[in-house]
């Protein structure tokens, strides 16, 4: 039986043979709707493809010389070489003008409102656009300056530093930081949760690379701008040199041992008073710290000098340390520098010996005289604080008379966290934030730490050594997805304790003679927390709070001589697209052992 056909069905072709003998009648041929409507999309899609297949192969061929000559030009502005960095800039731009052509065009607009597509397209325009900006308007004109000088130390000439030194380099340096730091911004608000691998990686190298050029240039321009003031171009500055003791660690490498005011008038620089810290106790405390600071260090910040670096923010402690100056002196100061015996050493490298008292210092010795072999020679406390704070005032005076100044010494001083510079003037500390120099770690995101604050009251401190080992754990797309900090500390004293003056083996007064006792603290970097802690193999137990909105982790250590102990922090990420922060650690009283690794 056949089916009969639905009603519906009958009256719809009938109507379609009516309507189409009506057209056949006016002479008009009937429309074909459907192979227009298939083929317009299908024509689309073909041309979009072999946009998108030649826009690849452009991108391509740029991508290996993109990275290439980027990696070289961020040599050759460390290396502050002009003429390999006017090359490399020319290159860069070619390369970047292919690249950033090869993510423009009808189809890329297309693809960046189109779900998922844009996830991938987006990134790849906004790599394009950076550093095509980079190269033009941030690396070019410092290429055109004719010399990179402006990213080195100033020296010191007839015993002055020049405050107008960099004047000539300011628009440049300023052009190219604010062009970094836009593209920094750019790219860091990129999502990238739903962008491929293969995308992704080379996404996060350049963030990486483009974060490295950035903090050199930012450097430069920074000290273009303040220098003409801090050096006292308008009018005297008075400062606090604070010498940190690291032989007793705080978290930024030591007791401030001994305080030293500091008067630059045009860049030439006279010291004035100096004193230890422990002439400026106040037992009815200083006042200025926060909640977070009472509660995790209590109130010994603002009763003890020797305390205000607990905490690892140098900027706070600068500030702490000129309220305990005003307190006893009555003066204020424009600001303070920070500097360890370690860092004082690398300054004076293959400089004349200095002599101090009994001893002779050089750079290569200075550490250790100042950290050890002092403390045997004047085994009184009172009289080894009277050593430290003269050698201190004597050794950085050699400094800033341009006297002897190895200028690579400064510049290590500052990568490795020994030499800081704070500001009490508000819109120049704003300034010093962006760089290295200023010291300031809490709102650094991008920065994990790793630091120790002694609690045996004593000089024990210049025997533990400590080795520092941070793995990186990333995941498929190259974005971090852990961290693993393995410190080792080791307690190297093999003599007898009996022998040791009282300052330095502690004398049973806080804790058992010799022993060395600490609070080991770790500050993830923001995206990251700590998840677990062995030593020795073993389960162990942390402290978990919140420093100024930043997590930490601490855990107290004790050693004997001859001991050590092995901490292993394990480290989450909490956040998607991170990538590997910098270390920052506690200077030691020798130069820091660390390694670093990825898997």
């Amino acid at each position: 039986m056949t089916p009969r056909p639905h009603a519906s069905g009958a009256r719809w072709r009938s109507g379609a043979r009516r309507r189409a003998g009506a057209q056949h009648a006016s002479g008009q041929r009937p429309r074909r709707v459907w192979p227009w409507a298939v083929g317009i999309p299908v024509l689309a899609l073909i041309a979009t493809g072999a946009a998108f297949a030649w826009d690849g192969y452009q991108l391509l061929q740029s991508k290996d010389a993109l990275t290439q000559h980027a990696a070289a030009a961020q040599d050759a502005l460390a290396a502050r070489d002009p003429n390999a960095l006017t090359h490399e800039v020319a290159e860069l731009e070619k390369a970047a003008t292919t690249f950033a052509g090869a993510t423009d065009g009808p189809h890329w607009w297309l693809a960046a409102r189109t779900p998922w597509v844009r996830d991938q397209a987006t990134p790849l325009a906004q790599a394009g656009a950076a550093v095509e900006a980079i190269a033009t308007d941030a690396l070019a004109p410092l290429a055109d300056m004719g010399s990179l000088d402006a990213l080195a130390v100033p020296g010191f000439t007839d015993g002055r530093i020049d405050p107008l030194t960099l004047e000539p380099y300011r628009d440049a340096l300023a052009q190219a930081a604010a062009t970094l730091e836009t593209q920094q911004s750019t790219l860091e608000s990129q999502d990238l949760t739903a962008t491929l691998p293969q995308i992704q990686e080379p996404f996060l190298e350049l963030r990486t690379q483009v974060n490295a050029v950035a903090a050199m240039v930012q450097g430069g321009h920074v000290a273009a701008e303040l220098l003409p003031a801090m050096l006292g171009g308008d009018g005297p500055r008075t400062y606090l040199v604070m010498v940190q003791n690291n032989a007793e660690p705080r978290t930024t490498g030591g007791i401030p041992g001994a305080i030293i005011k500091l008067t630059v008038t045009d860049g030439r620089m006279t010291m004035g008073t100096y004193a230890p810290a422990s002439a400026l106790v106040s037992q009815d405390g200083v006042g200025g710290l926060t909640e977070d600071e009472l509660r995790i260090f209590t109130r010994r910040m603002e009763v003890y000098p020797q305390d205000v670096n607990f905490t690892p923010e140098f900027p706070r402690s600068a500030e702490l340390i000129t309220r305990f100056w005003d307190a006893e002196y009555d003066q204020q100061v424009d600001g303070v520098i920070s500097i360890d015996p370690v860092a004082l050493g690398w300054m004076l490298e293959g400089a004349p010996a200095t002599a101090v008292g009994p001893f002779e210092i050089t750079g290569e010795n200075l550490a250790q005289v100042m950290l050890r072999d002092s403390y045997l020679e004047f085994p009184e406390p009172a009289e080894q604080d009277a050593f430290f704070a003269r050698a201190s005032a004597e050794l950085f005076g050699r400094i800033v008379s341009g006297e002897a100044t190895a200028l690579a010494g400064v510049e290590r001083a500052i990568e490795a966290g020994r030499f800081m510079l704070w500001s009490a003037q508000g819109e120049e500390q704003a300034l010093l934030a962006s760089t290295p120099i200023a010291g300031g770690f809490l709102e650094r995101a991008d920065a994990v730490g790793v630091f120790v604050n002694d609690g045996s009251g004593s000089k024990i401190g210049w025997y533990v050594d400590s080795e520092t080992t941070v793995t990186d754990h990333f995941c498929s797309d190259g974005s971090l997805g852990g961290q693993t900090i393995e410190v080792t500390y080791t307690h190297t004293f093999d003599g007898d304790v009996a022998s040791l003056p009282e300052y330095v083996s502690g004398g049973d007064v806080y804790v058992p003679a010799g022993e060395f006792h600490a609070n080991v603290l770790v500050y993830p970097a923001v995206g990251m927390g700590v998840a677990n802690l062995t030593r020795d193999g073993r389960p162990g137990f942390f402290n978990p709070e919140v420093h100024d909105g930043r997590t930490v982790a601490s855990t107290r250590i004790v050693l004997e001589p001859g001991q050590s102990t092995t901490l292993v922090f394990g480290l989450i990420a909490t956040e998607p697209s991170l990538l590997a922060p910098a270390v920052v650690e506690t200077p030691g009283s020798k130069p820091n052992v660390y390694t670093r690794t990825a898997d």
